[in-house]
């Protein structure tokens, strides 16, 4: 009994201090519901049909429902509704546009008559799970994309994303989904930008993850008008952070054929440990689902971060130093078909000398990738779904 005493103080002392358990912390686990209210300003008349957001975010192609489907290995699911435009006497020209509790407010007395937030509520705790409000301004400078002026913490819900309802600033003409991903990774789980310094030809991963540009699209050639629509999936160790993917944990001295099926349909990531680095992480991005249009296909090895090229070129950090932001389409090189392995260039091995990994005979063999990982001067062996 006494124990018990102690356990329940600890846990109003946790209470008192705003901490939650970790469970009820994380925004994208299990099942959720999702409310969009679409508000618009009156000197920003709306352009975008309520249908384009509804196939946006709940659609059964390339929609934010999809997406989380296929990078949480379906473990988290997202479904809820679009309640329709209302128009607000307030003008955009007039607000700044960090405002967030101004326009949230304004949405929640446009639209709060009708809202039975029980019905977004999965976890009963009398808050709609995830609350969008999507507005037809524009945001006036680079620093407004920023999580700060897209997240915040509103009473009537336990997440609450404002979004432009096309694009992010002056780029794109659709629910900006990779936008509100990536923004997300900040400000969720506290993911780095991996982009590098693009503005002079120092691309990071590209659009290899939606940390870099990928947040962007996948390939280097679509229209600005659809950049944020169709976004890459996340980065290795991004997923492992945020609790997704079928990870498997590799420490040996050899070990042959890993198979590796598509990460769209699997969640499989291999982590190779290193006692000097970085751990290596292993995925294969296949032609599938929001995969389907990257420039090449086949095994893309990372470290930590980092995506290790098979061409060796190192592309994407020797790109144009043009002083400003290419954004698509554009000759700059966001990521291409020599990136992955084997890839175009048929390289069927990598060594990390200093590390004393190698992993060779990578193929594609119906539809997986298989490799051998050889450990250099190790004598265990060891595979595990845990890590060690």
């Amino acid at each position: 009994m006494e124990k018990i005493g102690i356990l329940f103080i600890i846990f109003l002392s946790s209470l008192a201090f705003g901490e939650t358990p970790k469970d009820e912390l994380h925004p994208w686990k299990n099942q959720t519901r999702a409310l969009v209210l679409l508000l618009e300003w009156r000197d920003r008349p709306s352009n975008i049909n309520v249908s384009d957001v509804e196939n946006a975010f709940f659609g059964e192609s390339l929609s934010l429902k999809q997406f989380f489907h296929e990078n949480s290995s379906t473990t988290y699911t997202i479904s809820g509704e679009v309640m329709p435009w209302r128009s607000s006497t307030l003008k955009w020209e007039e607000l700044s546009s960090c405002q967030l509790n101004t326009i949230a407010q304004e949405a929640w007395r446009l639209f709060s008559s009708d809202i039975k937030a029980s019905s977004y509520d999965s976890d009963a705790n009398g808050k709609i799970d995830h609350l969008f409000i999507l507005h037809s301004g524009r945001v006036r400078s680079r620093s407004n994309m920023e999580a700060p002026c897209a997240f915040m913490n509103f009473p009537k819900a336990d997440h609450t994303a404002i979004l432009q309802s096309q694009g992010s600033w002056i780029y794109g003409n659709h629910v900006p989904i990779g936008y509100y991903l990536h923004e997300a990774g900040h400000q969720y789980f506290n993911l780095p930008d991996l982009y590098g310094d693009h503005h002079h030809g120092h691309y990071g991963i590209g659009m290899w993850g939606i940390m870099g540009l990928g947040a962007w699209g996948v390939h280097n050639q679509i229209p600005t008008g659809d950049m944020f629509r169709h976004p890459s999936h996340f980065e290795p160790k991004s997923k492992e952070i945020i609790g997704w993917g079928n990870f498997q944990y590799v420490n040996t001295s050899t070990v042959s054929s890993i198979i590796l099926r598509p990460i769209e349909t699997s969640g499989d990531i291999v982590v190779v440990k290193n006692a000097l680095e970085d751990d290596f992480y292993l995925e294969y991005r296949s032609a599938i689902g929001f995969s389907k249009n990257h420039l090449g296909h086949g095994l893309l090895i990372w470290k930590g971060f980092k995506l290790i090229q098979a061409d060796g070129r190192d592309d994407l950090d020797h790109g144009t130093d043009l002083g400003k932001n290419p954004t698509p389409p554009t000759h700059e090189n966001f990521g291409d078909t020599s990136d992955p392995f084997p890839g175009s260039k048929q390289v069927t091995f990598y060594e990390d000398v200093l590390a004393g990994i190698r992993f060779e005979n990578i193929r594609i063999e119906d539809n997986t990738i298989k490799l051998d990982i050889i450990y250099k001067n190790k004598t265990t062996t060891r595979m595990s779904k845990e890590q060690p």
